[in-house]
Formats: structure tokens, C-alpha cells, sequence
């Protein structure tokens, strides 16, 4: 089936998430925009650190591992590699901002910006890069005939909504990962900033596992993976639901100007 304008709405959808979700929280409880922009340059700069790691070591690294291992066992390796340097850089990362600035003050409504500024940035970022691909085939559809018929089927209709819905239940999972670090630091107990980093490595470490176990052009080869996210971004929204009871047992800090 050839690329329409239909599959730019990926795109906008993922773009509207993260858009919305700020939008959102902002007019109905009036957190300051500082925390979304905060939230956002954390994501940014983890997701740099993560690219680097990807263009200097992490290729090397699963080249030797290949060399001296059967294939399953290194995608076993490389998944807990990814998934503990993305719980480890995020949720880190995070923590140590939050620790030494005034985020340290935060309350709940406070931490979910912060975590909704994280998640939707990257929503919006994936959502233009999205867009940007399909406008750009639309436009050279010449382009269109290098792409291989498994890149072409995931441009089919039941496509379109999938990243979407991926991007809600992945917002939820970022929000109460970076409210899971602000709670850490509030009551001084760093159990709760190694769930943060056990819910950020679970959650990306699984995903080469899900690529090598499900293959083939299909819907049916994503769907598994959708479902998993899915699952993790409710427990994370009953999470945030539960959390927030903590949070309103702590004492109230006043915000630093």
C-alpha cells in the first residue's frame, strides 16, 4: 500500500501528546512553565549522552560480543546494557538536578510537570521527526522505492495510531519515573530513586528482546511490544495515583525565588 498523507497523522498525534499533556496540567493546576523546560533539557540531555554512547562505544562493544557469543546471548547482554544505561542516565541524571536546585522543593503537581516536560518533549521531538520523514517520502516519492517492502508495510493504515498510543502509555512511564526521583529526594530514601531506574531499565532494556523475538512485516510483530509498554505506562498511572498520597504526607517546603 503507498505512503499517504494519512501516515503524517503519527506524527501530529505524537506531537499533540506531549503538546497537550503540558498544556494541560499547566492551566488546570498552574505549575510555572520552568518545570516542562527543565523536564525537557533533562530528556535532552540524557538522550546526548546516550547518542554519543551509541556513536563511540556501543557499536564496538556489540561487535566484539558477536564475535565471541551466539546471537541470543548478546541480545540478552545488549538489552540489559541498554536498559541499565537508560535508568542509570535518566533517572541519574535527574536526580542529581533535582538534589542540587530548587526542583528539590517540589511537590507532586510540581513533579509530574517536571515528568511531563521529560516525556513530552520526547513525544514531540519523535512526533516532528515523524512528520518530517513522511512529508519528505510524500514529496520524492522516488524515495518511496528504496525503502524495502518490511519498511513499506509499517506504512499500512493500522500503523497510524500505534505510535500514538505507544507515546500515552510512554508519557505516564517518564512522568512517574522523574515523580518517583523527586519523592527520593524529598524523603531521603533512595529506594524509591532504584525503582525510577528499575522501571527506565525494564522498560527500554526489554525492547532488543521484543525486536529479536518478533520479526516479520505484520502488525502482529509489534503488537507485543505495545502491549508491554501499555502495561507498564498503567501500573505507572496507578503508580503516580498511589504516590501522590506519599507526597502529601510530606511537609510542605516554600518554592525558592
Amino acid at each position: 500500500m503507498p505512503i499517504s498523507g494519512f501516515n503524517l497523522l503519527s506524527g501530529i498525534g505524537m506531537i499533540a501528546v506531549g503538546a497537550s499533556a503540558m498544556v494541560y496540567w499547566h492551566l488546570k493546576y498552574h505549575t510555572g512553565l520552568k518545570y516542562f523546560l527543565i523536564g525537557g533539557i533533562l530528556w535532552a540531555i540524557a538522550i546526548g549522552i546516550k547518542l554519543a554512547m551509541d556513536l563511540t562505544i556501543t557499536q564496538p562493544i556489540q561487535s566484539a560480543l558477536l564475535a565471541d557469543f551466539p546471537v541470543f546471548t548478546v541480545v540478552v547482554i545488549m538489552s540489559l546494557y541498554l536498559g541499565l544505561r537508560t535508568g542509570f542516565l535518566e533517572s541519574g541524571i535527574t536526580y542529581l538536578v533535582v538534589k542540587h536546585t530548587s526542583l528539590a522543593h517540589s511537590g507532586f503537581k510540581e513533579a509530574v510537570a517536571l515528568g511531563i516536560g521529560f516525556g513530552g518533549t520526547e513525544a514531540i521531538v519523535l512526533g516532528i521527526s515523524s512528520f518530517a520523514s513522511v512529508l519528505a517520502l510524500l514529496l520524492s516519492p522516488s524515495l518511496q522505492g528504496t525503502l524495502t517492502p518490511a519498511v513499506l508495510a509499517q506504512f499500512a493504515p493500522a500503523f497510524i495510531p500505534l505510535p500514538v498510543i505507544e507515546r500515552v502509555f510512554t508519557l505516564f512511564i517518564h512522568v512517574f519515573a522523574v515523580v518517583l526521583v523527586v519523592y527520593a529526594d524529598r524523603c531521603r530514601k533512595l529506594r524509591w530513586l532504584w525503582l525510577s531506574v528499575f522501571l527506565k531499565t525494564i522498560t527500554d532494556g526489554a525492547l532488543p528482546l521484543f525486536a529479536y523475538s518478533f520479526t516479520g512485516p505484520g502488525i502482529r510483530s509489534v503488537l507485543p511490544v505495545e502491549g508491554y509498554i501499555a502495561v507498564l505506562g498503567i501500573i505507572s498511572l496507578a503508580g503516580l495515583y498511589l504516590i501522590q498520597e506519599r507526597f502529601n504526607e510530606l511537609p510542605v517546603i516554600p518554592e525558592l525565588e
